[in-house]
């Protein structure tokens, strides 16, 4: 019963490289986009977002946009690399996302993401949220408690995970 309520990976890309230095068959960007329901589409992005991977991660977040979610909630916490072309994509995201009354939100900042972001001056124009914390109980029929720090992750709503002023 608790698999039935479960979000549904709706796509699930692996971009691999084809240049002239032949790096075929290497994994370089996998997006998975999950619908939990019509309201809120995750993406979720793994490896090195730049100029050969962006286009496909622009495409993704089209087609997730498509749906005319009120939240789309963008996962960077397994890029490993973000170029100029990576932060182009989330400002396009962004903008178009804003234009049909989508709420974007950046979850999960990997060390790469944040310090593309940062570099470029870029963190003001997103709105935030904590990383998916992992599951560990606290569950009542497969689904988190509504107060738990677990249900806060997977709604995306952030709530106090640390004490004001420690780090």
């Amino acid at each position: 019963m608790a698999a039935e309520n479960a979000p549904k990976p709706t796509a699930d890309f692996v971009s691999g490289a084809q240049s002239p230095c032949d790096l075929s068959g290497i994994d370089l960007l996998r997006v998975t986009v999950l619908q939990h329901d019509q309201a809120i589409v995750v993406t979720r992005v793994a490896g090195e977002v730049d100029m050969l991977t962006g286009p496909s991660l622009q495409s993704h977040l089209d087609k997730a946009l498509a749906s005319r979610p009120v939240r789309l909630i963008v996962d960077l916490s397994q890029v490993s690399f973000m170029g100029a072309t990576g932060l182009t994509v989330l400002i396009k995201t962004k903008a178009a996302a804003t234009h049909q009354g989508t709420t974007l939100q950046l979850r999960g900042m990997s060390r790469a993401a944040a310090r593309a972001l940062h570099a470029a001056k870029l963190g003001c124009l997103f709105d935030r949220l904590p990383a998916a914390a992992p599951c560990t109980g606290g569950h009542r029929n497969g689904r988190p408690h509504a107060e738990s720090r677990c249900a806060r992750a997977h709604s995306g709503v952030s709530g106090p995970s640390r004490p004001p002023g420690r780090r």
